[in-house]
């Protein structure tokens, strides 16, 4: 497994399957050598190197899920889709300026299968309720309409946020979008028309020596950032009422401490 979404709202875990390239679900309460409720696999899919290298997110409230593909698309299944069915969606194109990694041009390494295995594709948010899709490409987050397919252009391009690969998440209410940078917790407004060069409220948070974040998430009841490190192995929590609450006044705030 290379990504995995949690649906709160039907209590259900989602992941990708490397080898097989497929999507599964399962029982929020899941536990030892238990079948998926659902699985999404086949040629009508879509679905290529998903597994090796796929992210994927899910929109409990519109009952939707979103892969990237390493295929340049964003691939969006109905929720509880069943077996080899094609996506109710597919985002893709040049007007699109999605830059989700790169093919495997390598015959000997087939990562998660076929020539799709190559490449890094970053993670992909939903926002239910200004219906927006959020997609990091080269050094920028592409905002959608939720919606969106075909080769449609973003309607709103945040610069500078997250750099490919990089993890981040959203706060809808507020229309915040949280990221961490060089010790820093940043905390952008997402714009939902036109480019933004806004800078970032940032929080200074050192995850400690040589330790990078891996992966990030929101814990809004409690206001806090939760980050995966790398070379630390450890996951840490930081207070952070700024990602939840209205837009703070100065531009930078000062350092937060793990809890």
């Amino acid at each position: 497994m290379h990504d995995l979404a949690f649906d709160a709202i039907h209590d259900e875990i989602v992941v990708t399957s490397p080898l097989a390239q497929g999507i599964l679900s399962f029982r929020g309460a899941a536990n030892g050598e238990e079948a998926p409720l659902r699985w999404i696999q086949g040629d009508k899919t879509q679905i290529k190197g998903v597994g090796a290298t796929g992210k994927l997110s899910i929109d409990p409230v519109h009952n939707e899920i979103y892969v990237a593909t390493p295929d340049q698309t964003i691939l969006v299944f109905d929720r509880l889709a069943q077996g080899n069915v094609p996506p109710k969606r597919v985002l893709g194109g040049p007007d699109t300026q999605l830059a989700l990694g790169t093919q495997n041009t390598n015959p000997e390494v087939t990562l998660g299968g076929g020539v799709y295995g190559g490449g890094n594709v970053p993670c992909i948010r939903i926002d239910p309720i200004h219906n927006l899709l959020l997609v990091p490409s080269r050094g920028k987050i592409l905002v959608f309409d939720r919606t969106a397919s075909g080769n449609t252009p973003p309607k709103a391009i945040i610069q500078g946020p997250v750099r490919e690969g990089n993890q981040f998440d959203v706060y809808s209410p507020q229309l915040n979008l949280i990221t961490y940078t060089g010790n820093n917790i940043e905390i952008w407004k997402i714009p939902e028309s036109g480019t933004s060069t806004e800078k970032p409220l940032k929080i200074s948070a050192p995850l400690g020596r040589m330790s990078g974040d891996i992966g990030l998430v929101l814990d809004p009841l409690h206001k806090e950032v939760i980050i995966a490190t790398a070379a630390g192995n450890t996951v840490e929590t930081f207070y952070v009422p700024e990602a939840f609450d209205a837009s703070p006044a100065s531009p930078m705030s000062s350092q937060v401490l793990p809890q």
